[in-house]
C-alpha cells in the first residue's frame, strides 16, 4: 500500500500576541504561539500553564458527597469493618486501585482489593462478585474508575453492603443508589476539573482523608502512581491533570516504590529521564497488558509490594504479559490484513473485519493500528459461540457512537463514544451491519476527511533551533492529549545525504546541508528514500529533540513528515508579495554597493530591483523594494532623502551597527512576515 499523504495545517498566527508574551515571559516567540495554539492567550494563564505546582492541587471537598464518602469511611476505619477497593482490569484502575488501597492502609483501614477478571466477567460492577465479597466479610466496598453506571448492581446489593462510587465516566440519565458517588462529572458537582481520570478522581478521595486525619496538611504521595493512569488514560493534561503529571513524573524519576523501581529497571528506564512518552508508550504497557491478557490483580500487587524480591517477579511477568500481548497483536493484525487483500479499500469507507476467537482484549489495540495505516473506521470482531464482540475506533469526522446508534436494530448492546465504541452482534447481521456502516459514511463523509491532517504549530526557521530553544520547548511538558508535543514546519531546506536504517530498512536518517541542526531521523519512513534526491530542496515536518548516543547529546529534528519544496513559481510569488530575511539583504548590499561608486542618490525602486536582477540572479518587485527600505529605515541602518527627479530618493546608509539586528524590530518587517505567511498558510 501506498504511504498516505498528509494534509499540512498551520494554526493561525497570532505575532503580536506571540510577540507580546514572548517578552513578558522572556521566551521564544515560537514558543510563545505554541502556547497560543493550546488557548493559553493572556500571562497569567501562561504563567500557571509553565508554572503550576501542588498550590494548584484543588480543595478535594468541593466534589460532591466527599464528606460523605469521608464520613463512612471514617466510620469503617474506626469499627475494624472491612473495606474492599473495587476497581478496573485497565491502567487507570489499576492505578487507582492501588493509591486509595496504600492511602486506607496508612490510615489504619482493614482492607483488600477486588479487580474482576476482563474475559470472565467483563468491565465494572457484577451481582457474583458483590454477593461474594459481602459473604466474605466486605462491608464496604469503594469503587474506582467504574460504578457510575451500575444501577441494577448496586441497587440488587441494597442492605447487604454500602458502596461508594468513584468514578469519572460520564454518568446516565439515572445514578445508582449508592451511599455516595463522587464523580466530578455528575449533576450538582462544582469541583472546577472535570477532566479526571479515574485515578484522579480516587487521589481526591485520598487527599480529603489525608486532610481529614491530618489537619488539612497537604497530600502529594504516590503522585508516581497517579501520573501513570493519567496519562495511559489519554485525559486531556490540561489544568489540574497536567499538574498532577507534572508533579508526579518528577516523583516518578526517584521513586521509592519498590514495584515501580523494578518495573523501570525491566523496561530499562532506570535513572534515565523519564516523560509522558516513557509512560505511554512502555510503562502503561506492561501494566495493561496483565489486563488484557491474563489477571489485572498482578499489576495492583506490582505497585503495593514492599518486597524488592517479588516486585522483580511481578515485573517481570508484566513484561512477559506485554510480550505475549505483542505476539497475539502481531498474529491477529496478520489475519486482518489478510482479509483487507481481498476487499476493494478504494470503495470500502468502513473496515469491517471478523474473526474467530481473536482476543477480545488486543483487539481494540489492532484497530487502532489499522486505523493510523488506512486512516478509515475500523471495527474489529472476535467470534464466538454465534456472536460477535468488537472494538470500534474511528477517524475524527466520523461519530461511531451515532453511527452504531443508526444500527442499533442489528446489535445486542454497544457503547463508547465518538471515536471509540465497543458492541455485540450475531453473528448472522455482520454483513448487514458492515453494508449499512459503509452506506452511512458515503452520506456523511467527503474524501477530505479521509485524509489525515498534521497541525504545524509554526513556521520554524532553523537557525533558531539550539540547545536552548529545546530547553525552553521542555516547559511545555507534560506532552499528552489536548496539550501536544509542539509540531513545526521548516521550508525550503537543502538534503544534504540520506539512508535507510533499522530492521528492514524501515526507518530514514537525513543530514541537511547550511542549516542550524543538520541531523533528521524519520520513523518508519524508509520508502521515502527512492523519492528523495540529494542536493534537493525539501520541507519538513518536525519536533526538536535531544538525541543521546554514546555519551553525546544533540539536537535532532524527529521528522513527521517530509515533501519536495514548494515550487519556483510560489517562491518567486513570494518575491512579489512581501520581504523575507533575504530580500532585505539583498536590498541593503545592492544599497552598499551603490554607495562604494557614489551612486546613492536619484535612486529608483527600478533601478534597485533590476540591479538585484542582474546580480543577484532573483527577481524581487519594486514594492518589495521599496518595503525593504521602510524595514531598514525603521532600524536606523540608513535615511531616506527625497531628490529632484520624480519618483527618484537618496539614501545615506548609516555605519554598522555594533551587533547584530532583529528584523522582527520593525513592525514593517512584522507586518511583512505575516503577508507572506498568510499566503504561505493558503499553500501549506
Amino acid at each position: 500500500m501506498a504511504r498516505l499523504q498528509k494534509s499540512w495545517k498551520l494554526f493561525p498566527v497570532k505575532r503580536e500576541l506571540a510577540r507580546e508574551l514572548s517578552q513578558k515571559l522572556h521566551i521564544s516567540h515560537y514558543i510563545a504561539q505554541a502556547l497560543i495554539n493550546r488557548g493559553v492567550t493572556t500571562e497569567q494563564k501562561a504563567s500557571e500553564f509553565l508554572y503550576a505546582g501542588s498550590d494548584y492541587i484543588a480543595n478535594p471537598y468541593l466534589l460532591k458527597d466527599m464528606d460523605t464518602a469521608v464520613n463512612r469511611i471514617v466510620q469503617a476505619i474506626d469499627n475494624h469493618e472491612k473495606i474492599t477497593v473495587y476497581g478496573d482490569y485497565d491502567v487507570d484502575g489499576i492505578t487507582a486501585s492501588a493509591t486509595l488501597f496504600k492511602t486506607l492502609c496508612r490510615l489504619g483501614a482493614k482492607v483488600e482489593f477486588y479487580i474482576p477478571d476482563r474475559q470472565e466477567e467483563g468491565y465494572g460492577l457484577n451481582t457474583a462478585a458483590l454477593t461474594k465479597l459481602a459473604n466474605s466479610g466486605t462491608k464496604l466496598i469503594v469503587t474506582v474508575d467504574c460504578g457510575i453506571s451500575a444501577v441494577h448492581e448496586i441497587q440488587t446489593m441494597l442492605g447487604q453492603l454500602d458502596i461508594i462510587v468513584t468514578d469519572h465516566h460520564q454518568p446516565p440519565p439515572e445514578l445508582p443508589a449508592a451511599m455516595a458517588i463522587i464523580n466530578p462529572k455528575q449533576p450538582g458537582c462544582e469541583y472546577p476539573e472535570k477532566n479526571l481520570a479515574g485515578v484522579g478522581v480516587a487521589y481526591k478521595l485520598c487527599q480529603a482523608l489525608w486532610q481529614y486525619y491530618h489537619d488539612n496538611s497537604k497530600f502529594c504521595d504516590y503522585l508516581d502512581i497517579v501520573a501513570i493512569g493519567t496519562i495511559a488514560d489519554i485525559v486531556p493534561l490540561t489544568g489540574e491533570n497536567r499538574v498532577l503529571v507534572k508533579l508526579g513524573l518528577e516523583q516518578l524519576c526517584k521513586t521509592e516504590n519498590p514495584g515501580l523501581k523494578a518495573l523501570l529497571e525491566v523496561c530499562g528506564l532506570t535513572n534515565r529521564v523519564i516523560d509522558s512518552g516513557s509512560v505511554g508508550f512502555v510503562i502503561a504497557p506492561r501494566l495493561n497488558a496483565v489486563g488484557r491478557v491474563s489477571q489485572a490483580a498482578a499489576g495492583v500487587e506490582l505497585l503495593l509490594t514492599n518486597n524488592y524480591d517479588i516486585a522483580h517477579e511481578l515485573a517481570v511477568l508484566l513484561d512477559t504479559e506485554n510480550a505475549e500481548r505483542q505476539s497475539i497483536e502481531k498474529d491477529i493484525l496478520a489475519k486482518a490484513e489478510a482479509q483487507l487483500e481481498t476487499i476493494d479499500l478504494t470503495n470500502e469507507k468502513v473496515l469491517v473485519l471478523a474473526g474467530e476467537e481473536w482476543h477480545s482484549g488486543v483487539i481494540g489495540i489492532v484497530a487502532s493500528r489499522l486505523v493510523d495505516k488506512y486512516y478509515k473506521p475500523v471495527i474489529m470482531i472476535s467470534l464466538h459461540d454465534g456472536y460477535g464482540k468488537g472494538s470500534c475506533r474511528s477517524i475524527p469526522a466520523f461519530d461511531m457512537y451515532a453511527a452504531l446508534t443508526q444500527c442499533s436494530d442489528l446489535l445486542t448492546q454497544f457503547g463508547g463514544h465518538r471515536q471509540a465504541a465497543g458492541l455485540t452482534v450475531p453473528l448472522n447481521n455482520i454483513p448487514a451491519l458492515r453494508e449499512r456502516l459503509n452506506e452511512i459514511a458515503a452520506a456523511t463523509l467527503s474524501e477530505g476527511d479521509y485524509v489525515p491532517v498534521i497541525n504545524i504549530d509554526s513556521v520554524l526557521p532553523l537557525e533558531e533551533v539550539n540547545a536552548a530553544f529545546v530547553e525552553q520547548l521542555a516547559c511545555l511538558e507534560p506532552y499528552g492529549f489536548a496539550n501536544p508535543s509542539p509540531v513545526f514546519a521548516c521550508r525550503d531546506v537543502v538534503l544534504g545525504e540520506k539512508r535507510r536504517i533499522g530492521q528492514q530498512n524501515r526507518h530514514l536518517k537525513l543530514k541537511l546541508r547550511n542549516a542550524g541542526v543538520t541531523d533528521v531521523v524519520a520513523w518508519n519512513m524508509g520508502e521515502l528514500s527512492d523519492s528523495l534526491s540529494c542536493e534537493q530542496n525539501i520541507d519538513l515536518v518536525f519536533v526538536p529533540k535531544y538525541n543521546e548516543w554514546q555519551g553525546q547529546k544533540s539536537v535532532q529534528l524527529t521528522a513527521q513528515d517530509i515533501r519536495h519544496s514548494f515550487s519556483e513559481e510560489t517562491k518567486a510569488k513570494l518575491n512579489t508579495i512581501a520581504p523575507d530575511r533575504n530580500c532585505v539583504g539583498q536590498v541593503y548590499l545592492t544599497l552598499k554597493a551603490f554607495t562604494k561608486t557614489g551612486q546613492h542618490t536619484n535612486l529608483s525602486y527600478q533601478t534597485i530591483a533590476e540591479k538585484i536582477s542582474g546580480s543577484c540572479q532573483a527577481k524581487i518587485s519594486e514594492q518589495v523594494v521599496a518595503l525593504s527600505l521602510t524595514i531598514m529605515e525603521e532600524l536606523g541602518l540608513l535615511t531616506i532623502s527625497a531628490s529632484n527627479e520624480k519618483s527618484s530618493f537618496g539614501v545615506q546608509l548609516a555605519p554598522a551597527p555594533p551587533q547584530k539586528l532583529d528584523l522582527a524590530d520593525s513592525l514593517t518587517f512584522r507586518k511583512c512576515s505575516e503577508m507572506r505567511e498568510t499566503y504561505l498558510t493558503q499553500h501549506i
